[in-house]
């Protein structure tokens, strides 16, 4: 039996973020070509502002908690907010899964009449209007698929979902299709740009349109920096 969708006034319920996000160091290696470690590292920090600042202003988010196993580069990373917390993802919690679980075990102490929303920090193109989307539907599972229609960047959990297994990673989307399945009801579908474009691959950043192109080149950009990211498509 799941918890209801509403509170006791009728109105949904609001929603705890959930950002896992690794460090500045070892994320997006797949723009190694185009990026070197530095550059690579203002860019994560560059995306996961962007991230967290749209969630914290969308309606319905009542709070958002990054969990990364590096809390010193993404409190440098990330504007101070009092509805925003840094978590140190512990050890025995490893991985991108085991950071969203983590995540989860601590909204569901804390905050357990709000629904999970847990979004991935590299989307550049999110905006208000496609966290809303997220958090319209009515279903105990929404998702959010990747542009390719294969991986997941978000999930919304209702209360009462607790059994519900994350399995982020390559062809997650069908893993978390069978979890909505096996829960007693097919997950939502929300597909939009905001959510649908991550940001890997030199692909990838040719899929957003000039204005966020223009805005991530400048997030990342120092003096001497400009040659250097006009070699980005």
């Amino acid at each position: 039996m799941t918890a209801p969708l509403t509170s006791v006034t009728g109105q949904p319920n609001l929603a705890t973020a959930v950002v896992p996000l690794r460090d500045g160091r070892t994320g997006k290696t797949r723009l190694a070509e185009h990026l070197p470690a530095r550059e690579r590292g203002r860019l994560v920090a560059t995306l996961a502002r962007h991230v967290v600042a749209t969630l914290l202003a969308a309606d319905g988010v009542r709070r958002v908690l990054v969990v990364t196993a590096d809390p010193v580069f993404v409190t440098d990373a990330l504007e101070a907010d009092p509805r925003l917390e840094i978590l140190t993802q512990p050890s025995a919690h490893p991985g991108l899964n085991g950071a969203v679980e983590f995540g989860r075990e601590q909204v569901r102490r804390r905050w357990p009449g709000d629904r999970l929303l847990v979004i991935h920090a590299d989307l550049p193109a999110l905006s208000t209007a496609d966290v809303a989307a997220l958090l319209a539907p009515a279903a105990p599972v929404t998702l959010g698929p990747d542009r390719a229609g294969l991986g997941t960047n978000a999930v919304l959990l209702r209360p009462g979902t607790d059994a519900f297994t994350f399995a982020f990673g390559e062809g997650s989307l069908a893993r978390h299709r069978h979890e909505a399945e096996s829960l007693g009801s097919p997950a939502a579908l929300v597909r939009r740009d905001g959510t649908a474009i991550d940001l890997d691959t030199e692909a990838d950043f040719g899929a957003l349109a000039p204005p966020v192109q223009e805005w991530l080149r400048a997030g990342i950009a120092v003096p001497d920096d400009g040659q250097r990211l006009r070699a980005l498509p």
